[in-house]
């Protein structure tokens, strides 16, 4: 069970923006500082651009990929965070598209189970 007790995030700048990446696990960004403009690219191909600033939490799903680019010289501060690791999946880091040729699909198994009796 992950636990984060003071997160120290990355630290991104117009000169070291976020560049365009995917996972094969879900991942969640929380915005510590600065502003950035955010984008996300669906399975469909379709970009999207939106604002991302400090107080903000952006989740973002497996094979979307995404990044950000600062807009002042103050940059962005960013404590990602990544979902279940599903099997079968690379290493968490940054992955690209044009290299991996692939989308990753997450299934869900569901495992009968008793634990809490039968229930009638």
């Amino acid at each position: 069970m992950p636990l984060f007790k003071n997160p120290q995030p990355i630290h991104f700048t117009m000169d070291n923006p976020v560049e365009k990446h995917f996972h094969d696990h879900d991942e969640t960004w929380v915005i510590m500082g600065g502003r950035a403009k955010a984008y996300r690219v669906d399975r469909d191909g379709k970009r999207s651009e939106f604002m991302i600033e400090k107080g903000d939490i952006w989740m973002v799903e497996a094979g979307v990929e995404h990044g950000c680019d600062p807009i002042d010289d103050e940059g962005c501060d960013i404590f990602p965070f990544h979902g279940t690791i599903p099997e079968g999946s690379h290493e968490p880091g940054h992955y690209y598209m044009e290299k991996e040729n692939y989308l990753p699909t997450l299934h869900v198994t569901k495992t009968p189970t008793d634990r809490y009796g039968s229930r009638a």
